[in-house]
């Protein structure tokens, strides 16, 4: 009996079944909705990537004798006091070999 009594509610009872353009709107939303988190997200990484990498340079210490490469190359190698330093001379070197290939 009680089955007989279930069937005849569920009968009785309308589904409420939502209209396609509903479910459309609502899957329309959905994806504007994660879109956008995208975007937020995308745009937040971005402005933190470029805010460290803006920031690094300021953070780095500095040598106090602000020596450039080249000068810092030079200082360590042993210099001849009459020979010109280690930066020109390589210069003067590829200079050379530049105009040894020319002839060539």
């Amino acid at each position: 009996m009680e089955y007989n009594d279930l069937i005849t509610r569920i009968q009785q009872t309308s589904v409420d079944v939502p209209d396609t353009d509903a479910i459309l709107d609502s899957m329309r939303r959905t994806v504007r909705r994660r879109a956008l988190r995208r975007r937020t997200i995308l745009s937040s990484v971005f402005v933190l990537v470029a805010g460290v990498a803006m920031a690094l340079p300021l953070a780095t210490p500095r040598e106090a004798n602000g020596l450039t490469l080249a000068e810092r190359v030079s200082c360590s190698l042993d210099v001849r006091p009459n020979d010109i330093p280690a930066p020109l001379l390589g210069y003067q070197h590829s200079l050379h070999n530049r105009q040894i290939i020319t002839l060539i």
